[in-house]
C-alpha cells in the first residue's frame, strides 16, 4: 500500500500541470521507453489496437461470388 502512494505522488509530481491528454501522451510515452515495461505494454496494450485497426476486406466482383447450389 504505501509503495503504491509513493508511485501515485512521483506520478503527481513528474506530470503536474498537464492536462489530461498532455498527461496521458507523455505517460505513455515514459512507458514505451522503458526496457522493461515498453515490451510488455506493447504486447498486451496496443496488439487489441492493431487488431481492431485491421479490418478484413472481402472483394465481391458479382453474382459469381456466392456460392453455388449443389443439384
Amino acid at each position: 500500500m504505501k509503495m503504491k502512494e509513493e508511485c501515485q505522488q512521483a506520478c503527481e509530481k513528474r506530470y503536474a500541470g498537464l492536462s489530461f491528454e498532455e498527461r496521458e501522451k507523455r505517460m505513455e510515452a515514459d512507458i514505451l521507453a522503458s526496457p522493461i515495461l515498453g515490451d510488455f505494454y506493447r504486447r498486451v496494450f496496443l496488439a487489441g489496437d492493431v487488431q481492431d485497426k485491421a479490418k478484413p476486406q472481402v472483394a465481391e466482383t458479382g453474382a459469381e461470388y456466392r456460392a453455388k447450389e449443389q443439384p
